[in-house]
């Protein structure tokens, strides 16, 4: 495209490869690369996993992996489990059933106000949340709701 500039340009960046953050620069080079005709942008892959809900407690919930969960099997008492919370991991969570899962934090842990002891994060049927570990006692969602 004759009138397209870059708009942002990636220095350091940090990489996500198996779970972790490493200190690499991701391509060093404008967003769009040199020849933005191209549509070449960067971007960051997120492990995939598919994960039936189970149980009805902390105890025995399913457990997830970080990335990207698609959840099936809800049936409003069923449950997925977060895995143990490392500062700024970040899991995103789909809800692929036609009722509400149950998302239980790891042991010791909190979603928002929520611990795995006085109740489960509730996700409506067909929604999405992300989690992210705040520290390796709490977890946040997006979106954020009260609990």
């Amino acid at each position: 495209m004759s009138n397209s500039i870059a708009i942002g340009v990636a220095y350091q960046d940090q990489d996500i490869t198996g779970g972790s953050l490493t200190d690499s620069p991701i391509n060093n080079s404008p967003i769009g690369a040199t020849t933005p005709s191209t549509g070449a942008f960067t971007s960051i892959a997120l492990s995939t996993s598919t994960v039936a809900a189970a149980g009805s407690t902390n105890a025995d919930a399913a457990a997830m992996t970080t990335g990207f969960n698609l959840v099936t099997a809800a049936d409003a008492t069923k449950g997925v489990i977060l895995p143990n919370s490392v500062n700024g991991t970040m899991i995103y969570v789909k809800n692929s059933s036609a009722s509400a899962l149950k998302v239980y934090p790891d042991s010791g842990a909190a979603i928002n106000a929520l611990t795995a002891t006085t109740g489960a994060y509730s996700m409506a049927a067909q929604t999405t949340s992300i989690f992210i570990a705040y520290g390796t006692t709490q977890w946040y969602s997006l979106p954020l709701v009260a609990s």
